[in-house]
């Protein structure tokens, strides 16, 4: 009886140290694609600068949200429909707090997505519902959250938008020139990156991996799965208001139009081609659905069929997305080398 008690401790140490193992060489491998994506990422917008500044500072805001979403759909699988409307709400929140307070732009950063993961927050109470009935529920919601913002025009301006957008303050200095926007945005997506890499190695990560593969089996090992689906939820909207209280800082003009279901699908298919459930996956794909129509303008009255064609092929030839497609390289080269 001792014998049998010592051995299924053993093999449960053992089991535990080869998730550890697991878990820090995943760790390390997210870190080294993150540090080449944003090498590349700091390096060609800030050399070439014009145009290129102007890509990058775009494809650094969509991949902060891409990450939040990525947390919701790739980790926990919680499919949200209205992932801009979150993007919208962080939007106004910062630059009417900016335009009507004069309030510096790290607290109104804050209450972006503070507001954003209140906003989640009562989305998240729809958790009752599931399946299908849920993703119709988030998509619905976004489009209220549009119309609130189209149609309260006393506080958003409506469809005639918001116009002369603050300059960024950081402790009275002030942020005038797209390569200062460029750095703030670039170092608020590395300690959000940062976060999350932890968050998703850990007890928490690991719970919502197991609610996003099986509910039912996530409930019989204790996992109370409402309350962390409810986390993700409000985290995820909350890194998605975050990004959108940059946005107006790019455009220097904020619209509803900013944040449709269209943005809310671009949303979705970046983390799709990048690859869903990997986190340098959400950048890669940011960076792919905002730099290629740029070079495609001949081609805009296409662009949602280009992206239909995209997000099928890569579910049909990379299944995992370009992060998947590789890591699996890699592994084989590995191999090979050996």
């Amino acid at each position: 009886m001792q014998e049998a008690v010592l051995l299924r401790t053993a093999k449960e140490s053992l089991s535990q140290q080869n998730d550890f193992a697991s878990a820090t060489s995943q760790n390390r491998n997210d870190w080294i694609v993150f540090a080449v994506i944003v090498s590349i990422l700091w390096s060609v917008p800030l050399s070439l600068g014009g145009f290129y500044l102007y890509l990058g500072l775009a494809v650094a805001i969509y991949a902060i949200s891409a990450l939040g979403l990525q947390t919701m759909v790739g980790l926990a699988g919680q499919l949200s429909l209205g992932h801009a409307a979150f993007m919208g709400i962080g939007a106004y929140t910062s630059v009417l707090l900016q335009k009507t307070l004069g309030l510096p732009f790290l607290v109104t950063l804050a209450a972006a997505g503070l507001t954003a993961a209140a906003a989640g927050l009562l989305m998240a109470q729809l958790i009752r519902l599931s399946g299908v009935y849920f993703k119709i529920a988030t998509f619905g919601f976004g489009i209220v959250v549009h119309q609130i913002l189209s149609n309260w025009t006393a506080l958003t301006g409506g469809s005639a938008g918001v116009r002369g957008i603050p300059v960024i303050s950081i402790i009275g200095f002030q942020v005038e020139t797209r390569t200062g926007l460029f750095v703030c945005e670039a170092l608020t997506l590395t300690l959000i990156y940062g976060l999350l890499v932890r968050l998703s190695h850990g007890k928490i990560g690991r719970a919502f991996r197991a609610i996003g593969q099986n509910e039912a089996a996530a409930r019989s090992v204790g996992i109370p799965v409402p309350r962390y689906r409810m986390i993700v939820i409000t985290l995820g909207c909350a890194i998605a208001g975050i990004a959108g209280a940059y946005l107006p800082h790019l455009m220097r003009f904020l619209s509803p139009e900013s944040f449709t279901w269209y943005e809310s699908l671009t949303c979705l298919i970046m983390i799709t081609v990048g690859g869903l459930g990997s986190l340098p996956g959400a950048i890669i794909g940011a960076a792919v659905l905002i730099v290629a129509p740029e070079y495609l303008r001949d081609f805009a009255q296409y662009k949602m069929l280009a992206f239909g064609v995209l997000l099928v092929a890569s579910m049909i030839l990379l299944p995992k997305g370009i992060a998947g497609a590789g890591a699996a390289l890699s592994r084989r080269k590995r191999i090979h080398a050996r």
